[in-house]
């Protein structure tokens, strides 16, 4: 599981995740980017939950299906993702209890302007169009008045760490590594590194000295 904070509104999305996969004892299991950017759609997917998922339907859209942007891609999603959820249950051995929802950002070939959408297993991969605005998983406080994004994201993913390290170690979202920023426009995606968390080298050094000892 991880953190996904983005904000959208007519003419742009900016959406922020953290980069850091851990094992289901939540030990460091690897760096990742958890929001794909389909360039030839200009639509990015991104997920929280079970981890994997969403870049697994990713790989499936861009290497099986012939669309030609979000609102066809919609149409085609919530069926896709029961098919594909069905066969990563399978294939991984993920009990009853696990839960995704797949996020796809892109522009409407009807408005011309910038749509979001959900998809959540607990509702059957249906289709959920998100309001314009701010949004967070998992859980933490929102800003009031005035704020600067992405800037923002900052406080709010720490915030979101703070509250999980309170959590039970069964229950808890990792969330950690760097904060890797995809901004949408009409015109193409720019993605970036806003910020490296505090405990980014102890887990970078973790991560390859397990994997030296497997060589």
């Amino acid at each position: 599981m991880s953190s996904l904070i983005f904000y959208f509104d007519a003419e742009q999305a900016l959406i922020a995740t953290d980069t850091l996969a851990v094992k289901p004892e939540g030990d460091p299991l690897l760096f990742c980017s958890k929001a794909i950017h389909l360039p030839h759609l200009n639509t990015v997917i991104a997920g929280t939950g079970q981890g994997g998922f969403a870049t697994r339907w990713a790989i499936h859209v861009n290497d099986r299906m012939v669309i030609n942007g979000i609102n066809n891609l919609d149409f085609h999603t919530p069926q896709g993702l029961r098919d594909l959820w069905d066969t990563y249950c399978d294939e991984f051995n993920i009990t009853d209890n696990a839960t995704t929802t797949v996020y796809q950002f892109g522009y409407c070939q009807e408005t011309d302007k910038m749509m979001a959408i959900a998809y959540r297993s607990t509702n059957n991969f249906e289709s959920e169009p998100r309001p314009y605005g701010l949004a967070a998983k998992p859980e933490c406080s929102f800003p009031e008045g005035d704020y600067e994004i992405p800037a923002v994201f900052v406080d709010m993913m720490n915030e979101q760490r703070e509250i999980q390290s309170n959590v039970a170690l069964n229950e808890r979202i990792y969330i950690g590594g760097r904060i890797n920023v995809l901004h949408v426009t009409k015109t193409g995606c720019s993605s970036y590194k806003l910020h490296e968390f505090s405990d980014y080298q102890q887990h970078e050094n973790q991560l390859f000295a397990n994997h030296a000892k497997k060589c």
